[in-house]
């Protein structure tokens, strides 16, 4: 198919389907003349591109996974599950790291109610300065 029908049924620009080409995360096409024509598999792999990065997968860490995924081995699964892996504790300490934070903003909200005179915070006070002064 060409770089049109890929398009519509990806869901992916022309310009993202020729970084996508790139980039090394899909095949380079064969030529028809001066024409790029596709593969069917490269609509499943663009699909699982854009699903991966509206998960948080950055272009970059897909490519050594998704280049390797020959669809006969399974070392590109492998790669992705350990990408997967990585990211899922990346969340996991994003979570961790709010829920701190959230609590630490819940207690310092309770000191002002209870004693707004006292305002005391515990979190360290970097006092160089941020910005255009």
């Amino acid at each position: 198919m060409y770089i049109g029908e890929l398009s519509k049924k990806s869901g992916a620009s022309r310009k993202a389907i020729y970084l996508y080409e790139q980039m090394g995360l899909i095949p380079k096409p064969t030529r028809k003349g001066s024409y790029r024509v596709y593969s069917a598999a490269a609509v499943t792999q663009i699909q699982t591109i854009r699903c991966a990065q509206t998960l948080g997968f950055k272009l970059k860490e897909l490519v050594e996974a998704l280049a390797s995924n020959t669809g006969e081995s399974g070392a590109g699964l492998s790669l992705m599950l350990e990408q997967i892996e990585l990211k899922r504790l990346a969340v996991q300490s994003q979570i961790e790291t709010a829920q701190a934070q959230l609590l630490q903003l819940n207690q310092f909200e309770n000191e002002l109610r209870n004693s707004p005179e006292i305002m005391n915070c515990e979190v360290p006070v970097d006092s160089s300065p941020k910005g255009k002064l």
